[in-house]
């Protein structure tokens, strides 16, 4: 009989550190960024120790018995479930750019304190975000 040349895979749960070390290490080069660059970390350098930890936790993966390419897939599956929460998260972005370029959220702050009292005003602000969130249905789009 022909014996395999794969050898078993044996796949290790991980061990606390083992969840740690990319944790930390995306808080470490994430501060890093912030304390080298100040203002312009958003420009490049959060998103290289993004791509940082991300590699870090990758090789975490491997060393505890995972292939890339199971790895690879399980990235994938993750996006694709999250995928219609982005798309939501994005739609009511471009609606409430759109507001605030027509002038409609700088006539509702105009409107509203004319219609309140300032002793008032923030606990109308909370009740009305409240009623408006339940009718439409997101509370995303209250906040924006």
């Amino acid at each position: 009989m022909a014996e395999t040349s794969e050898k078993k895979r044996v796949i290790k749960p991980p061990t606390m550190l083992d969840a740690l070390i990319p944790i930390l290490s995306l808080i470490v080069l994430l501060a890093g960024a912030v304390l080298l660059y100040g203002d312009e970390a958003t420009s490049g350098p959060t998103q290289v120790a993004l791509l940082l930890s991300m590699m870090i936790a990758g090789l975490v993966g491997l060393k505890n018995g995972h292939r890339w390419e199971d790895m690879g897939h399980a990235a994938g599956e993750g996006i694709s479930t999250a995928l219609g929460a982005i798309f939501i998260l994005l739609a009511v972005g471009a609606l409430v750019g759109t507001w605030m370029m027509s002038g409609t959220i700088a006539t509702l702050v105009y409107l509203g304190v004319q219609f309140l009292s300032p002793n008032w005003y923030y606990l109308a602000c909370v009740i009305i975000c409240g009623l408006l969130s339940l009718s439409i249905g997101s509370s995303w789009t209250v906040v924006g």
